[in-house]
């Protein structure tokens, strides 16, 4: 099933993680498969609970992409966004409680550690949580790979 958001369609294609409880960190076991050529994207995340109680809490959401389907090897930084506490997650206040946050992004990286100038398309994306500080509940999200908008 499919639904809008923001003038996003937002399906189980594009899913990056189901909703779920977050406090350690972790490897998502969604990937999507964004084809063999350049692709820009959008990440749609939403949440529903971020705990920061004792105030050391972070949370680092990333975007990861490869071209090893299993993400055994070659694996890239895409995008990276932080939640948590205001002391740790470099924003000017804690994350709230439930929100959304859309970010762009593209499969595009430079694929030589000694070459700058090599740069090319990763076929994978999956998402990849770090956690923390003192985190008991965690936090609660879910994530999609979207088509840009305009």
């Amino acid at each position: 099933m499919a639904h809008q958001n923001f003038n996003h369609l937002i399906d189980a294609n594009g899913r990056l993680k189901a909703a779920g409880a977050v406090s350690t960190s972790a490897d998502g076991t969604d990937i999507v498969d964004l084809g063999p050529g350049f692709a820009a994207f959008d990440v749609v995340i939403a949440w529903t609970a971020c705990e920061v109680a004792d105030g050391n809490e972070r949370y680092d959401v990333i975007i990861q992409g490869s071209n090893s389907a299993t993400f055994a090897s070659g694996v890239y930084e895409l995008v990276k966004t932080s939640f948590g506490d205001s002391s740790v997650n470099g924003d000017a206040t804690d994350t709230p409680p439930s929100g959304l946050l859309v970010l762009s992004g593209s499969n595009v990286a430079i694929t030589s550690a000694t070459d700058g100038n090599t740069v090319g398309p990763l076929r994978y994306a999956r998402i990849r949580t770090v956690v923390a500080g003192t985190v008991a509940t965690g936090m609660n999200y879910e994530a999609w790979l979207t088509k840009p908008q305009k």
